[in-house]
C-alpha cells in the first residue's frame, strides 16, 4: 500500500469500516437493537465508524475533483494516522484512568476531520473559478457538495459545543456563557445543541453522498435535457440543506422553537415537524436525480452499481417518509416514545421506541455506509466495476429485507428481520469491496 495514494487509502477505509462493524459483538456495551435511542457506549462506537466514513467522503471528493492536488495528497498521507487515532480513542474510552487521554484523542480526530472539511469547503468555493468548464457540466453536484460540506461543518461545531458544555461548562467563555444564560441556560441549550447536531449532520452527509455519487457515476455524460433534470434534482436537495441548516442553527442558539405543520389531535400533537419536512427535501431531490441517472449508459456491472446506489436513496425515503411521517401524523398513539395519554404520551409508545432504534440503524447508519461504499467503489474503479448478477441480487435482497424488517420492528417490536436484512446487506457489500480492492 502507498500511503500517499488516495485509491489505496480509500480501499483501506472501506475495509476498516467493514471490519469495525463485524467486530461489534465484542465491543463492550454496544447494542444496536435496543428500544429507543442509542446508549452512550453505542454512540461512541457509532462515531468511531462514522468519522472515518466522513473522512473517506472528504478524501474521495478531493480525489475526484483534483486527483493530483496537494490537499488530496495531504489527506491521503494523514489517513492511516487518522484511523490509528480513532482506534486508540475507542480503546481508551473504557478506562476511567485514561479519560483525559481519550478526550484528547477524540478531539484530535474530530479536529482533523473538521480541518479537512473546511479545506474542502474552501476548495469547492474556488472550484468554479479554477475549473469553469468542469463546473458548467456538473454545477448541480458541485453546489450540492459545497452546501453539504458547510452544513456538516456547522453540525460538527454544534456537536463540539455540546461536548464542551457537557464536560466543562461555558463559564470559561464569558460572552458565550452570558448569551446562553440569556436564552435559558445550559439546561435548555445543551439538549438543543445535541438535537441540532444529530438531526443536521446525517441529512447533510447524505446530501454530500448524493453529490459525490453523481460525479463518481459520471452523470455529466447524460444528454443535455436529462442532465438538466439531474442538476435540478441536486438543486432541490441543495435548497433542503440550506433550509434545514438555518432551522437547526437558530433552534440551538436562539429561542426559536421548531413548529409542527398541519397539526391536529389532542394538544395538536399530530403533524409533521417542520425540520423533518425540510430534511425530506434533500431526499426528494435525490429521487429526481436518480430518475435522470437511469438514462446513464455503461456495462452491466456499472449499471448494477448505479441501481444499488439509487435504491439506497429510495430505501431511505421509504424509511423516513413512508414510516416516519406516518408516525408523526399519529403521535397521539405513539406518544413520542413516552407512556401515558396524549398530549403527554401515547399507548403505542413502544412502537415509537422501536422505530427510533430501527431507523437509526438502517437509515442513519447502514444505508449511509453502503451508499458511501457504492460511490467510492464507482470512484476508484471508474467504469471497470466488478459486480456479478448473483452478488447484485444478494445485496438488493438484503436492503429490501432491511426495510421490511424496519416496518415489522415498528409494528411489533421484533427486530430480528431487520437484523437479518442488515447482515445480508453487509455481507454482500463486504464481498463487493474485496472484489474491487485489487
Amino acid at each position: 500500500m502507498r500511503f500517499d495514494s488516495p485509491k489505496d487509502n480509500l480501499v483501506a477505509n472501506l475495509l476498516f469500516l467493514i471490519i469495525m462493524i463485524v467486530i461489534t459483538p465484542i465491543i463492550p456495551g454496544v447494542f444496536w437493537f435496543r428500544l429507543g435511542d442509542f446508549t452512550l457506549d453505542t454512540v461512541n462506537f457509532y462515531h468511531v465508524i462514522m468519522l472515518p466514513l466522513a473522512y473517506s467522503l472528504i478524501l474521495g471528493t478531493f480525489y475526484i475533483l483534483n486527483p493530483n492536488g496537494r490537499l488530496t495528497r495531504y489527506a491521503s498521507i494523514l489517513n492511516i494516522p487518522f484511523l490509528l487515532i480513532d482506534l486508540l480513542g475507542l480503546v481508551t474510552f473504557y478506562s476511567y484512568s485514561l479519560l483525559t487521554l481519550n478526550a484528547l484523542l477524540q478531539t484530535i480526530r474530530d479536529l482533523l476531520a473538521l480541518i479537512f472539511a473546511v479545506l474542502l469547503g474552501l476548495y469547492l468555493l474556488y472550484y468554479p473559478i479554477k475549473k469553469r468548464d468542469e463546473f458548467r457540466k456538473s454545477y448541480g453536484a458541485i453546489i450540492l457538495l459545497l452546501l453539504a460540506v458547510w452544513s456538516s461543518i456547522v453540525a460538527s461545531i454544534l456537536g463540539m459545543m455540546y461536548e464542551y458544555g457537557t464536560l466543562y461548562g461555558f463559564s470559561s467563555i464569558s460572552f458565550l456563557n452570558n448569551y446562553i444564560n440569556s436564552i435559558g441556560g445550559p439546561t435548555v441549550v445543551l439538549p438543543n445543541l445535541l438535537t441540532s447536531h444529530s438531526h443536521e449532520m446525517l441529512p447533510a452527509v447524505m446530501g454530500g453522498i448524493v453529490g459525490l455519487s453523481a460525479l463518481a457515476l459520471n452523470y455529466y455524460k447524460l444528454d443535455g435535457k436529462i442532465r438538466s433534470v439531474a442538476n435540478i434534482g441536486m438543486l432541490v436537495s441543495s435548497f433542503g440543506i440550506i433550509s434545514m441548516t438555518v432551522i437547526y442553527v437558530i433552534s440551538s442558539l436562539w429561542t426559536y422553537s421548531i413548529p409542527t405543520l398541519f397539526s391536529f389531535g389532542p394538544g395538536d400533537v399530530n403533524g409533521l415537524a417542520f425540520d423533518d419536512s425540510q430534511t425530506g427535501i434533500v431526499g426528494w431531490g435525490a429521487i429526481i436525480l436518480g430518475i435522470a441517472m437511469f438514462y446513464l449508459k455503461g456495462d452491466k456491472d456499472y449499471l448494477r452499481l448505479r441501481n444499488l446506489e439509487i435504491f439506497t436513496w429510495i430505501g431511505a425515503m421509504i424509511s423516513m417518509i413512508g414510516i416516519g411521517y406516518v408516525i408523526e401524523f399519529n403521535e397521539s398513539f405513539y406518544g413520542f416514545g413516552s407512556p401515558g395519554t396524549p398530549p403527554s404520551g401515547g399507548p403505542g409508545y413502544m412502537y415509537d421506541l422501536a422505530f427510533t432504534d430501527g431507523h437509526l440503524i438502517l437509515t442513519f447508519f447502514i444505508l449511509v455506509i453502503i451508499a458511501s461504499i457504492f460511490a467510492i467503489v464507482a470512484l476508484i474503479r471508474k467504469e471497470n466495476i466488478k459486480l456479478g448478477k448473483t452478488l447484485y441480487y444478494f445485496i438488493f435482497a438484503g436492503i429490501i429485507l432491511g426495510i421490511e424488517g424496519l416496518l415489522v420492528y415498528t409494528m411489533t417490536t421484533y427486530w430480528q428481520i431487520e437484523a437479518i436484512g442488515v447482515i445480508i446487506t453487509l455481507l454482500g457489500v463486504g464481498w463487493l469491496v474485496i472484489k474491487n480492492s485489487r
